[in-house]
């Protein structure tokens, strides 16, 4: 058994049926609310009151796009896309605690006897780190408007960071779940063999 001071004895926890559920139900309740309501902090608020999709679901944004994004915002628009970055400080946990559950519970299960393998896990959360630093430059735009500066620049690159490394964690969290459905149906498609009945004396 490893440490529980080792990455992978601090994960082992999450690796349950149970913790899957639990992040699983907290963020597809908030996901709901934040992809498809009209809560003042919901992207689609603030896709109504920019005319144009928020920063945090691009893939890259230039420093040139973010200027044109918050001067198309107008003030009642930058109100609603700093409420966005008030609940974006819960939304990038609840993911990430999800998407670690989730990941660390299919290595758990695909190799039983490596537990130092759900250490791996940890990849489900670089992407909620990425994300809180956009949203640091987020902030920084956002004070310093109408001169969105370097800032402006690095939010872009902490977007792709987070959608590249984001979808990285779901393709291995994906390639799990496929490897170990697999092995499961070979598991139960192979002949069992029987032990011969013993012979009378």
């Amino acid at each position: 058994m490893e440490p529980r001071s080792s990455i992978a004895g601090r994960i082992r926890p999450l690796a349950t049926g149970r913790a899957v559920i639990i992040t699983g139900v907290c963020f597809a309740v908030f996901a709901t609310i934040f992809f498809a309501t009209s809560a003042p902090f919901a992207i689609p608020h603030v896709e109504e009151a920019c005319s144009a999709a928020p920063l945090d679901v691009r893939f890259h944004s230039t420093a040139a796009d973010v200027q044109r994004f918050l001067d198309a915002c107008g003030q009642d628009g930058r109100a609603a896309y700093r409420n966005l970055q008030i609940a974006d400080l819960v939304y990038p946990t609840v993911f990430g605690l999800f998407m670690m559950s989730a990941l660390a519970l299919t290595l758990e299960h695909l190799a039983p006897d490596r537990p130092d393998v759900v250490g791996l896990a940890v990849l489900a959360f670089v992407g909620s780190g990425f994300d809180y630093l956009e949203n640091l430059f987020a902030w920084r735009v956002l004070a310093t408007y109408p001169d969105v500066g370097t800032s402006g620049t690095l939010l872009g690159f902490a977007s792709a960071a987070k959608t590249t490394s984001s979808w990285i964690a779901g393709i291995a969290l994906l390639g799990c779940v496929v490897a170990l459905t697999v092995r499961t149906v070979r598991r139960r498609g192979s002949p069992r063999v029987s032990r011969p009945a013993p012979t009378p004396s």
